[in-house]
């Protein structure tokens, strides 16, 4: 794979004051050589005359080169930032390309190409790909901390943990007739139960991590002609979703994607919940009712209280209703879990909106801990846990299978971040990234 030496834009496409295009690979020597004339000095950014293979003048470039393994990759690099016009960067682009052993890097390629060396772990590598993808401050802190190895660090206390009962175990298969420390098997034991209950608690706390990455998802759910459109309309401050009068308009869900409070938020416009002959219909408050279960929130919109009995049974502790049509509708005090609101007058919004900033932000917390953010990452835990469960309840009498579900609980965990068996998941996992990273 190193063999070749890749090029790509690495900063946004576009015109631009300055565009950055990195190379990487054995040929990055040659291609400074040719292109300005020398080789800079290692990790000096140099003002240089930029120019095609006719020697015809591109640009005045800034140019960095970084000598592996001292680099991104680890191999050598050389990034070229140039003026950002779309023709400078695409003949700067076209005269790497014409020379020996360079070609465009595919997706997420310098990132793969760094992971190959050991300048990261798999899980700091999603945590790159997330910190470019960040649009809100939570992300952006929870994707730098996984970047920086927080995962990886809390990944490798839980691998050094079971092979600690690994080694116990062991001792039990190559010296069962030695005078062993007593109690050894039961210290294993104790071991391996902390590490289940541990590994537990972080699985339980992973959709926390998750919903920070995707954003915490709403659902407004009602009869038809509640007034769920108009309502999902005036959050998003667009006309978001199709408003009529005609009772069933909404078919399928409609989701809209909002920054609420600095943070991610999916509020989903479904189908009006009712019996209906209709078979499109019909699918669409099926999936109304599946994307309520889904939800973090759920927001019940009625124009009568009466309207409550159609859905309540998908409403859960904590939920709120909407009393709608505030602006004609003589609502009486709203009661606890209440709020009266109107699309035409706004009436209830800001406080609509400050209901779901507080659950988003409570629920979508700081947490102290390294999240599971994937989930590939959570999957893996669920592996590890029935791997330590199954060692828990073999037989005394078979250290054998005890140590093999241990090395299985090791393999399991260490896939997070890439130590074991990972080709198969390595070219679906860059394929995510932009080209240039």
């Amino acid at each position: 794979m190193t063999a070749s030496t890749i090029v790509a834009l690495a900063s946004g496409p576009g015109p631009a004051g300055v565009s950055i295009i990195r190379l990487s690979g054995p040929a990055c020597s040659n291609v400074a050589e040719v292109l300005i004339g020398k080789v800079p000095p290692a990790r000096q950014a140099k003002l240089a005359k930029l120019r095609d293979l006719d020697g015809e003048p591109i640009d005045n470039a800034l140019v960095i080169f970084f000598p592996g393994p001292r680099s991104f990759t680890g191999e050598d690099v050389l990034e070229l930032h140039v003026h950002g016009g779309r023709a400078v960067v695409r003949d700067t682009i076209e005269a790497c390309l014409g020379m020996a052993g360079v070609r465009l890097a595919d997706a997420g390629e310098f990132s793969r190409r760094a992971f190959i060396h050991g300048k990261m772990d798999l899980s700091a590598a999603e945590g790159l790909a997330d910190l470019v993808e960040a649009e809100t401050a939570a992300q952006r802190r929870q994707a730098l901390r996984q970047m920086e190895g927080a995962l990886a660090d809390e990944i490798g206390r839980w691998r050094e943990a079971v092979i600690d009962c690994l080694a116990d175990a062991e001792g039990d298969i190559d010296f069962p007739d030695e005078d062993l420390p007593p109690g050894l098997s039961e210290r294993a034991r104790q071991r391996i139960e902390d590490l289940k209950r541990r590994l537990e608690t972080y699985l339980a706390e992973s959709r926390r991590a998750e919903r920070v990455r995707t954003g915490f998802q709403i659902a407004i759910v009602g009869k038809p002609n509640a007034g769920k459109s108009s309502l999902i309309n005036q959050l998003a401050r667009r006309e978001a979703a199709i408003v009529s009068a005609i009772p069933g308009t909404t078919r399928d869900i409609v989701e809209v994607r909002l920054v609420i409070g600095g943070m991610v938020v999916l509020i989903s416009d479904t189908a009006g919940i009712r019996e209906s002959s209709d078979l499109i219909e019909a699918e669409g408050v099926r999936r109304a009712r599946q994307r309520a279960v889904e939800a973090d929130l759920r927001l019940g919109l009625i124009t009568d209280h009466e309207d409550k009995a159609e859905f309540a049974d998908l409403m859960k502790a904590g939920d709120l209703w909407l009393l709608g049509q505030a602006d004609r509708l003589d609502w009486a005090a709203p009661s606890a879990g209440e709020l009266a609101v109107s699309s035409v007058t706004r009436q209830g919004l800001d406080a609509l909106e400050a209901v779901i900033i507080e659950r988003a932000q409570s629920d979508l917390g700081k947490s102290e801990s390294a999240p599971l953010t994937r989930l590939r990452h959570q999957e893996a835990v669920r592996e590890g846990i029935d791997a330590l469960d199954r060692a828990l309840t073999a037989s005394v009498h078979a250290p054998e299978l005890v140590a093999e579900d241990l090395r299985l609980a090791a393999r399991a965990l260490g896939r997070i971040t890439g130590r074991v068996d990972m080709e198969d998941v390595l070219d679906r996992l860059f394929a995510q990234f932009c080209i240039g990273k």
